[in-house]
């Protein structure tokens, strides 16, 4: 049972930061760019034992809800015309079309850890 432990956890830590970067990667095209600086703050980041996508700027939930918390101001075409396909909750808009390849991706390096 150790051994099993052992391996499970050794894929797990392996696996994160793969598909977070998949996930970060393939999710650039639909990442509004507010003034260039919200995609430019994207960063896979170690939390607590898991691995995150994360956006180190005061507006980025602003930009992910496509409104003020309080439901004002909400944002009518996120800079369309610099990135068409920009939206909100752009990871998944991007796990829509990416979704099956990162569990692919998840598998193949989960497998890998677990091996090594």
């Amino acid at each position: 049972r150790a051994h099993l432990a052992s391996r499970l956890k050794k894929g797990k830590d392996h696996c994160g930061p793969f598909l977070a970067e998949q996930i970060l990667g393939d999710s650039r095209p639909y990442t509004p760019h507010a003034e260039g600086t919200l995609e430019d703050s994207a960063r896979v980041e170690k939390i607590g034992d898991d691995y995150a996508v994360t956006y180190n700027t005061v507006y980025a939930a602003y930009q992910w809800y496509g409104c003020w918390p309080d439901g004002s101001h909400v944002i009518v075409n996120h800079n369309r015309d610099i990135n068409a396909q920009a939206t909100t909750q752009w990871i998944e808009a991007a796990k829509k079309q990416y979704g099956k390849d990162w569990n692919i991706v998840a598998q193949r390096e989960f497998v890998k850890g677990a091996d090594s």
